[in-house]
C-alpha cells in the first residue's frame, strides 16, 4: 500500500504453510538467469494443487523472503524457482510467525 506521502508499506495479504523439496539449480539455469538479470537461487518443489501463484514464499528455517521468479510444472510437482528478497518479516504489517 502507498499512503498520501508516497511511502510505500508491504502488507501481508494471506499465507499459507506448504511442505516443499528445496533443490540446487543446475549451472545451465544459474547461468541462463544471469543473463535475464534475475539470478536464482534455488528451486522448491511442491504438490501443482497446492500452488495458488503466490509472488513470495517464506523459508522459516532460513528467516528469508524470496520471490517466485519463473514456474515449471513437472507432472503432479510444480517447481518454483526463487531468488533471494531484501524483504525483512518486520517490514510487513500483519506478519505473524
Amino acid at each position: 500500500t502507498v499512503d498520501a506521502v508516497g511511502n510505500q508499506t508491504l502488507r501481508l495479504v494471506g499465507s499459507k504453510e506448504v511442505v516443499g523439496m528445496t533443490s540446487s539449480i543446475t549451472s545451465k539455469e544459474f547461468y541462463s538467469s544471469k543473463e535475464t538479470k534475475a539470478v536464482l537461487d534455488f528451486k522448491v518443489s511442491i504438490q501443482c494443487f497446492l500452488y495458488d501463484k503466490s509472488k513470495y514464499i517464506y523459508v522459516p528455517n532460513e528467516g528469508t523472503i524470496y520471490k517466485v521468479e519463473r514456474t515449471y510444472q513437472n507432472g503432479m510437482m510444480i517447481e518454483l524457482y526463487v531468488s533471494e528478497t531484501q524483504i525483512h518479516t518486520e517490514d510487513i504489517d500483519g506478519w505473524n510467525l
